[in-house]
């Protein structure tokens, strides 16, 4: 019998698309060994180099298929052969060592347009230490890959504004050369004009407060530079351009919102509309590209001096529900339907709560009202904690944010799941020493 030679064994890790995270899989193959008498061979593995916990017999295959691993549990791998004696190779071949293949299982954002910078998140299992990512196509350069976990990559791609529109599939490598695939897990989309998709007022709404700052949403994010005064605005019934505070119109986080801010109260029983110009000089989206088109809000909206008796809601905040590997510095915004009374923004109307349901201790002045009075930035008194969820919170009743008329917030609103901080690196060990020592 012929012992297994070193430098025999290699990992044929050539992956099948995989759908779900069901079981982890290591590849196989090794050269035969030439014996007359040489019945097959078993597999022997473990989580411990040399030490094999686990073995299959796989007959007189070369190449087999571990499956049902744990996946991100680092294996160690070897080869015997064994003779029609049931006598076994005295050693074992060279080891193989690595994670099972990675599964991807999900790419968030599922797309982005021609010419966009996006961050992908790629959820899944089994990433290693030094995994890189690959779309396929042209067009798509990886700026970098941050390993949240043995589970999550997040991918920062630049899309060039000619990439061919269309699915790509996704791929992540481990450094072992193992790899895993999600085919037509990111597409690309094209570079479309922006529109306008709402406004409020709505078109043709009436007893409108004089107070009202009306919004704009447009379909994506807007460059900011081309949202000013002249190409986003209102219009008397005369179809001149009301007079409108320093700042605005302002853009929201995630610039698809613009508010106009008149520099006076409107007019009771005037009738107003919203007018965002298009074309060669008009809005345009982040990415350069003009809006087609005009938009002239028709019919417009009728305003009057009455009392305001709605009470305000809480549109948007940022980090967004849900979000995960959110920077330890970010300052999150609560946005209003309506401009808020800056008297009920405090650190106990608007706050943050962290996993226990402990408010967090903010800045001195935080929250800041913005000019307009619909955004509130919450400032912590220190950089979050790392790995860990949040929530923004603004509480509503006769105690709570109120707008400018004094209308309460109904109810107190919280994030249902808040945001998850990023997980940074452990700090540098220091005054490493032995202690069996006198």
């Amino acid at each position: 019998m012929r012992q297994v030679s070193r430098g025999l064994l290699w990992m044929g890790l050539a992956m099948m698309t995989i759908g779900s995270a069901t079981a982890g899989t290591i590849d196989l193959a090794w050269n035969p060994v030439p014996d007359a008498d040489k019945a097959g061979y078993k597999v022997y593995y473990g989580t411990a180099t040399r030490s094999y916990s686990s073995n299959r017999d796989v007959g007189n295959a070369t190449s087999t298929s571990l499956t049902g691993l744990t996946a991100c549990t680092r294996y160690y791998i070897a080869v015997k052969a064994y003779d029609t004696g049931g006598l076994e190779s005295t050693s074992y071949s060279n080891e193989v060592v690595g994670l099972p293949r990675p599964v991807v299982s999900t790419v968030t954002p599922t797309s982005a347009e021609q010419g966009a910078s996006v961050t992908l998140t790629i959820d899944g299992e089994s990433f290693d230490t030094g995994a890189t990512v690959a779309i396929s196509g042209t067009g798509i350069t990886i700026q970098a890959v941050r390993r949240n976990s043995c589970s999550q990559l997040a991918v920062d791609v630049k899309i060039d504004i000619a990439a061919a529109t269309g699915a790509r599939d996704v791929t992540v490598t481990n450094p072992d050369l193992s790899y895993g695939v999600k085919p037509a897990g990111f597409t690309v989309a094209a570079n479309v004009a922006p529109t306008v998709t709402s406004t409020d007022p709505a078109s043709g709404a009436t007893n409108v407060p004089v107070n009202k700052l009306p919004t704009v949403t447009f379909s994506e994010a807007m460059g900011a530079t081309t949202i000013t005064a002249t190409n986003v605005r209102l219009l008397d019934v005369n179809n001149v351009a009301v007079a409108q505070a320093a700042g605005s119109p302002s853009l929201s986080t995630d610039k698809r919102i613009a508010t106009i801010t008149p520099a006076a109260p409107l007019k009771n029983s005037a009738t107003y509309r919203i007018q965002v110009v298009g074309g060669a000089s008009g809005v345009k989206d982040s990415l350069g590209k003009t809006m087609t088109n005009t938009f002239d809000q028709s019919p417009g909206f009728t305003c009057t001096a009455g009392t305001d008796t709605t009470a305000p809601t809480v549109s948007s905040a940022t980090p967004a529900d849900g979000a995960t590997n959110v920077p330890v510095t970010t300052k999150p915004t609560v946005t209003f339907s309506e401009a808020m009374d800056p008297a009920s923004i405090n650190a106990n109307t608007v706050r943050l709560l962290d996993a226990n349901g402990t408010p967090v201790a903010q800045a001195a002045g935080s929250p800041v009202l913005s000019t307009n009075g619909l955004t509130a930035t919450l400032t912590p008194a220190a950089n979050f904690a790392d790995n860990v969820s949040f929530k923004v919170q603004v509480i509503g009743g006769a105690s709570g944010a109120k707008d400018k008329a004094g209308n309460a917030l109904a109810a107190t609103w919280s994030q249902p799941t808040g945001f998850k901080t990023e997980n940074l690196p452990p700090g540098a060990v220091g005054n490493n020493r032995r202690t069996d020592v006198q």
